[in-house]
């Protein structure tokens, strides 16, 4: 039988409130900052830390009563180097850290649903899955 898999159940914690409506795709991307180290036997790897980003499209919700843009755009304003808590559903696991607000966009098509994407940089790259 398949098992299939969404990305879903975003939650960002901003200022002791949770946000988990607004996302309608989330992405979490971890890569290895690894130096590669030429020796006389052979080369050796030595990872030196990770670099993590959080891209989340959502949709824009701005003036509304909990609005999640309204909240990311005050926590950059006010906090911009203090990191707000994520917990992230997909693939079967649970991915949780600490990331840093960022500016959503604002704007869009006069018919259109709104919809913005925001990257928000993972604190030290630092993702526990459970």
């Amino acid at each position: 039988m398949a098992t299939y898999i969404t990305g879903r159940d975003l939650t960002l914690t901003i200022d002791s409130d949770s946000y988990d409506a607004q996302a309608s795709t989330v992405t979490l991307t971890v890569e290895s900052n690894q130096a590669t180290l030429e020796v006389l036997a052979e080369r050796a790897y030595k990872t030196i830390d990770q670099m993590a980003t959080l891209s989340v499209e959502m949709y824009a919700d701005w003036g509304s009563v909990g609005s999640l843009c309204d909240a990311l755009w005050d926590a950059t304003a006010s906090a911009p180097d203090t990191a707000v808590a994520f917990s992230f559903d997909a693939n079967g696991s649970t991915f949780t850290g600490s990331c840093f607000p960022n500016y959503p966009a604002a704007g869009g098509g006069a018919v259109d649903v709104l919809t913005t994407t925001v990257d928000l940089v993972v604190a030290q790259g630092t993702v526990t899955r459970a």
